[in-house]
């Protein structure tokens, strides 16, 4: 039976591997490779996470501890809101929301804002 050697996708170095799905010369090197991909990945979604993460924070001191508030664009905009990042949207009741996270944020069309603590169905 003659031997294959195959070329380790983190080191380069040569390897005889032991069975046929091996693709790393040991442990540590898979570990290393699949951190530097996951590491590559999170800092690629930094920027947006970044904002997101921001957005969430201020409508969490918009809100403090009612259910839903009305505030205007400038109102938000000067807490730090970044208009036009959301994770999803969503309609109900004919209502337009933008989701950031867990919180959802609907525009009144008169300049206004409606925040709400939104609930998942």
């Amino acid at each position: 039976m003659k031997s294959h050697s195959k070329k380790d996708p983190y080191s380069g170095e040569l390897f005889i591997p032991i069975r046929s799905n091996q693709k790393f010369a040991n442990r540590s090197n898979q570990i290393a490779w699949n951190n530097s991909k996951a590491r590559a990945k999170r800092n690629a979604k930094k920027p947006t996470d970044h904002i997101l993460d921001k957005n969430r924070t201020v409508l969490i001191q918009v809100l403090g501890n009612k259910n839903e508030r009305i505030r205007s664009k400038d109102f938000l905009r000067g807490a730090g809101f970044s208009f036009g990042h959301y994770c999803q949207c969503i309609k109900a009741d004919d209502i337009i929301y933008q989701l950031v996270y867990d919180y959802a944020i609907a525009d009144n069309k008169d300049g206004t804002y409606t925040i709400k603590k939104f609930i998942s169905r």
